[in-house]
């Protein structure tokens, strides 16, 4: 019985002091260039824990992965921010016509902006995942969304559920916000791709 409680305590402070490490360090950046590198530094944690990599010191391996992905990680995001940007003006462009608006200009814009959120939730767990390029890593993550379009929905919907708990319990978003989000992300991540690869295995079997 204590061994689990000990278990159960040692799991929540190790939650808690990632989600701090992942707060501070973006304030320490002033979010402005801090929030998304130490997002994929959480992630990038995050897959160690899911992977079985428990006792990994969490707080040098978070500044390690903090440094190096601190130039990328800001690129790839003003630039997926960028395109947020423009979404959003468009929409106020679509507000300003108001009914003059076609509807299929409405439904497309709907259809974009679903697919831009899918593509963002996405992004991350997928540049955590594997290794390359830009280039690489945008199609990996389209090829993702494609074949798994089930697992990018569920990504938005706990997303969404992870904010609404966060504003419902103010507290969640100083120790467990982002850690526990971004675990339960890579989770579904990781083994979405290992059912995929069984699947391609048996898939080759099939015609060996």
């Amino acid at each position: 019985m204590m061994k689990k409680i000990d278990l159960l305590f040692r799991l929540i402070s190790r939650f808690a002091l990632l989600n701090l490490l992942w707060l501070g360090s973006s304030i320490i950046g002033l979010l402005i260039l801090g929030f998304f590198p130490a997002t994929v530094a959480m992630f990038s944690i995050s897959r160690k824990w899911v992977r079985g990599e428990e006792d990994i010191p969490v707080i040098s391996s978070f500044w390690s992965e903090y440094k190096k992905v601190f130039v990328k990680s800001n690129v790839f995001g003003w630039g997926v921010a960028l395109i947020g940007g423009l979404l959003y003006v468009n929409y106020q462009i679509m507000l300003s016509l108001g009914t003059e608006t076609p509807f299929i200009v409405v439904l497309s814009y709907i259809f974009v902006v679903l697919l831009y959120f899918m593509f963002v939730v996405t992004l991350i767990p997928v540049a955590v995942h594997f290794e390359g390029g830009p280039l690489t890593i945008l199609k990996r993550t389209f090829q993702f969304m494609a074949g798994r379009i089930h697992i990018a929905m569920l990504f938005m919907l706990l997303i969404w559920a992870s904010v609404y708990m966060s504003l419902a319990f103010p507290t969640a978003i100083l120790f467990f916000s982002g850690s526990v989000l971004s675990y339960m992300l890579m989770w579904f991540f990781t083994n979405s791709l290992k059912k995929l690869e069984v699947k391609q295995e048996k898939f080759k079997e099939s015609f060996s």
